[in-house]
């Protein structure tokens, strides 16, 4: 009796070793790195947590040290009480999100032009060095991607801000 409860002991611990460990989502993964604890609770206050955690995606993640050394801060976005704040939020942290996986290597020595989750285009620009993610209001890369189970996080040095060509009127 004791052989067959150790070989059932024994199978047990072999089938937890065997499965295969859950691997964080970007949202999880955000949210157990330190250097991104203002980002995340950016993310909590303005209900965006489930834009991190479907599909294949990169964030081009701001730093806690970039965020706060962003002019006039971002206490109002923590907070998501005000609803054109929160709009606006949501805005910034949706830009900051592109479809697919991108990584400094794979961006490096060409311009890419990648779709954000606010629906708009954005210039990667992996000629210069840093690697720069949007125009005059983007943000330099700061750091090697970080991988999640669906996607990977990339630190950058500001919180970026999309610039919209006025030339083109808005889509009714």
């Amino acid at each position: 009796m004791n052989k067959l409860r150790t070989f059932l002991g024994a199978l047990v611990l072999t089938a937890f070793a065997a499965a295969p460990a859950h691997a964080a989502d970007v949202y999880e993964t955000l949210k157990a790195d330190p250097q991104f604890s203002l980002l995340t609770r950016m993310i909590e206050a303005n209900d965006l947590k489930f834009r991190y955690t479907q599909g294949t995606i990169t964030v081009f993640a701001p730093t806690d040290a970039a965020l706060a050394a962003q002019p006039g801060g971002v206490d109002d976005m923590l907070s998501g009480e005000n609803p054109s704040v929160k709009e606006n939020a949501r805005a910034l942290l949706l830009y900051q999100i592109v479809t697919g996986r991108h990584t400094p290597e794979t961006l490096r020595g060409q311009v890419t032009e990648a779709t954000t989750l606010q629906r708009g285009k954005v210039r990667i620009d992996g000629t210069r060095d840093p690697i720069r993610y949007g125009g005059e209001f983007g943000a330099n890369v700061a750091g090697a991607a970080i991988t999640a189970s669906n996607g990977n996080i990339v630190p950058i040095d500001a919180l970026p801000i999309p610039v919209f060509d006025e030339t083109t009127p808005p889509p009714l």
